[in-house]
This record gives C-alpha cells, sequence and structure tokens, in this order.
C-alpha cells in the first residue's frame, strides 16, 4: 500500500471551480487508485476510508494499490478528479447535485456516511432551545461555505442565514473554542468530528437539527462518470473495503483506533495512548462511525429514493438545482450487491478477535 502526507489548498465548492471540470481528463494511472477524504485532518473518525483498508489489508486483498491522501476542499478535490490526479473523493449528495447542474459529469455508487455530517450547536450553558433567538447573533463556522443543512435548520427556526445573523469563519480546535467561550459566537456550524474535538476540549453543546434531518443524504464515494463506468471492478472493490473497514471499525473502537495511529503516527496523542486519550480519540471516531449505523437499511452504501427527492427539492427551492433532475444522472445503485459481496460476521470476528 502507498500511503501519502500530501495536502493541498482549497475552499469551498464554487461555480468558478466548478467551470474548470473540463470533460473527461481523468487518468488512468496503471494499478494506483488515488483517492481522499476532502479534509487534510484525517482523524480518527475517517478511519474507515483511509487507514483501516490499508492497515487491515482490505484493498490489497481485492488486488488494489490504494494511494490515500487528503485533499482541502471539496472544490480542490473535484479539480484534482478532473485534472487526473485522482480517481475518487469523498463529497455530499449536495456538491454532486450542484457539480451536475454545472456541467461536472460526476456518479456515485456508493453511500458513505449515511447521514449529514454538518452540526450545529450551541453551548449547553446558554441554554437555547430555539434558534430563532439567534436572530440578530454572530454565527460561527470553520470556513464560510454554502450549506444546505444549516440554511434549511436555521429556516425552519424562522432566520434567514444569509440576512439574519451574521456568519463568521472561526476555524477549528483552541480558536473555535474560544469564541464559543467569551460570548463572541452564540452557535458554531461545523461537522461531526471537529465538534467531537471541542468537546474533548471541555465543550458541552446541545445540538440543534432540522425536522427532516433523517430524510437527508450523507457523503458518497465520486469520481468522474467515464472513469467508474470504463472500470466499475476497481470501484467496486474500494467501496467494499471500506464497508469492510467500517464493520471492523464498529465492532472494535478500540482497535480501529490503534491501527489509525499505525498507519497516521502524527494523529497519536503525546501520551501515546493512555486511558483519557484513547477515550478522546474514541469520541471522535464513533462522532463519524455512529453515522455508518445501517438502521433499518440492508446494504452498506445505500440511498432512498425519498432521501434523493428531498434533497433534490431543497435545492430546487433555492434556485441551485432543476425540480425535475434526474437523480439516475448520478446515482447507480447497481453497484451495492457487489460491495456488500462480503461475509460481514467475518470481519466482525476478526475485530474482536483482533489483538495488533
Amino acid at each position: 500500500m502507498t500511503i501519502s502526507r500530501r495536502t493541498f489548498v482549497a475552499g469551498g465548492m464554487g461555480a468558478a471551480a466548478l467551470a474548470s471540470f473540463g470533460g473527461p481528463a481523468f487518468g488512468q494511472s496503471g494499478s494506483v487508485i488515488r483517492f481522499g477524504p476532502t479534509t487534510t485532518d484525517i482523524s480518527t473518525g475517517h478511519a474507515a476510508h483511509s487507514s483501516l483498508p490499508q492497515a487491515l489489508g482490505f484493498w490489497e486483498q481485492e488486488g488494489l494499490n490504494v494511494d490515500v491522501f487528503g485533499v482541502a476542499g471539496s472544490t480542490t478535490g473535484m479539480q484534482m478528479v478532473s485534472g487526473g490526479r485522482m480517481e475518487f473523493v469523498t463529497i455530499t449528495a449536495e456538491e454532486m447535485l450542484f457539480a451536475r447542474a454545472n456541467g461536472m459529469p460526476v456518479k456515485t455508487g456508493y453511500q458513505h456516511s449515511r447521514q449529514p455530517i454538518s452540526r450545529i450547536v450551541t453551548l449547553k450553558s446558554a441554554g437555547i432551545t430555539d434558534l430563532a433567538t439567534l436572530r440578530g447573533a454572530t454565527v460561527g463556522t470553520p470556513v464560510i461555505h454554502t450549506n444546505p443543512l444549516a440554511s434549511g435548520t436555521f429556516a425552519e427556526a424562522g432566520i434567514d442565514i444569509e440576512n439574519d445573523i451574521e456568519l463568521v469563519a472561526t476555524g477549528t480546535g483552541a480558536p473555535a473554542a474560544l469564541a464559543l467561550r467569551r460570548g463572541d459566537i452564540k452557535a458554531w456550524v461545523s461537522w461531526d468530528t471537529a465538534v467531537a474535538a471541542l468537546e474533548n476540549l471541555g465543550l458541552e453543546f446541545d445540538y440543534h437539527y432540522p425536522s427532516y434531518y433523517n430524510m437527508l443524504l450523507g457523503n458518497f464515494v465520486t469520481g468522474n462518470q467515464e472513469r467508474i463506468d470504463s472500470d466499475p471492478e476497481s470501484y467496486i472493490k474500494l467501496c467494499r473495503g471500506i464497508a469492510k473497514a467500517v464493520v471492523f471499525g464498529q465492532a472494535n473502537p478500540d482497535a480501529a483506533i490503534r491501527l489509525h495511529w499505525e498507519v497516521y503516527p502524527q494523529t497519536r496523542p503525546q501520551g501515546g495512548g493512555t486511558p483519557e486519550e484513547i477515550a478522546q480519540a474514541k469520541r471522535i471516531f464513533l462522532s463519524r462511525f455512529d453515522g455508518f449505523a445501517l438502521g433499518d437499511a440492508t446494504n452498506y452504501g445505500s440511498a432512498g429514493d425519498a432521501q434523493w427527492e428531498r434533497v433534490i427539492a431543497e435545492l430546487a427551492q433555492t434556485g441551485h438545482l432543476d425540480a425535475g433532475f434526474d437523480v439516475s444522472q448520478i446515482w447507480d445503485p447497481s453497484f451495492l450487491e457487489a460491495i456488500n459481496d462480503f461475509d460481514r460476521e467475518a470481519i466482525a470476528d476478526q475485530a474482536r478477535n483482533y489483538a495488533g
């Protein structure tokens, strides 16, 4: 396996970047598949699509050589795909739909995170139960970009996120924590693992979700349509390795965390893995892995028609997508049976019995 530490600079998914997607210049790269989450902070929460399939040999067993590296933002991820410098990234359903509407021939067949990773939190000590009370307030976010979940959640409370609040960039970690503690911001719009990291700093939060949260979609393993159509087996094998890693991680979080530290030693805490450090790493790990749970679904990677309809309708209401958009342009569930063709209980047993 090739393990890379490369990083790239980017911002949010913008029209100018989308316009740079110029046709099928995806570029095969021999036997190497270049893949990455759209973040350079590859935490324990990202283990299922970074460290675990490598450390446990899941991709190698499929005959794949996967070069994993973090990409700073969805824009850069899609630019890398379009320029032939990587094959697959993980992006949200909304980003895929927006990209396709702007001429990007993207495609997916696997929903990795089964719920949105975005979060809206307020300090528990503030006692905020209704986001309507934030009218006129300052709200923080790591980087200012379009966030349909945040817009919809505030809209349910009668708040126009563009006009009724002041949105400021805070970054993540200590600066965001300080802004919350000092009262510089009254709420924080971020993502699951970043919120968990602030909880590790001692902050306690109330979470705010829209009423239709369970009807929304999460992150998808996405690539150029021609790349996937020309070599569907590689895509299936990549996603099957991720699905196996999800099963392993859910069965033995502690082992998964230690394996992640082995692959990405820079993420190992200074104490080397004290009980407190394991507990903090597990909070971040579970903040994402809890979203992988199948629930009532049968297959890893699946997405419901009603969920797609809801997201399309939401984007149509904001003018980002035609209401009659045909989701089959980007979503191909025909891969799911093959992706899920493995012994889940055998992987879970491997995890439970893992001794390092």
